[in-house]
């Protein structure tokens, strides 16, 4: 039966950094402390667990008053097509509700929009994400 917590301990430091390795979001070594200040950095960070092993994660930032975004929603394709992301996100929405924090976004990957759908999310017609592409950095 798998298991959510907001609650993180530094033993789920690594689990965490395997699990953002395995969803292809961490470019580089992947350490404890970089995980340690995404997590302090963060609104919230919720992970879902079978026993001791890390099955899905998502975090939000926010400033804890007017927005909020939804980001890192990964399950390990182990527990995927189990309903984890869909409860990932249902109890993220939540907290953020419960703290008045009402305007929410998120940016779907290719193939996720269904999912995020079902659970009240709409495109934002005439809106289009963007990212700041360093010279450096292949695109």
């Amino acid at each position: 039966m798998i298991s959510f917590s907001y609650n993180i301990h530094e033993s789920d430091l690594l689990k965490i950094c395997s699990l953002y390795t395995k969803a292809g979001w961490w470019d580089g070594e992947c350490s404890a402390e970089q995980v340690t200040n995404l997590l302090k950095d963060s609104f919230c960070f919720l992970t879902a667990w079978d026993g001791e092993i890390l099955a899905g994660m998502g975090r939000v930032i926010s400033d804890g008053y007017s927005d909020a975004y939804i980001q890192d929603i990964f399950v390990d394709e182990t527990y995927r097509k189990q309903g984890i992301a869909s409860e990932i996100v249902k109890s993220l929405t939540q907290y953020c509700q419960s703290r008045k924090v009402n305007w929410i976004a998120l940016i779907a990957a290719p193939g996720s929009v269904n999912l995020y759908e079902n659970l009240g999310f709409k495109v934002m017609k005439d809106h289009t994400p963007m990212k700041l592409v360093i010279k450096s950095e292949k695109q």
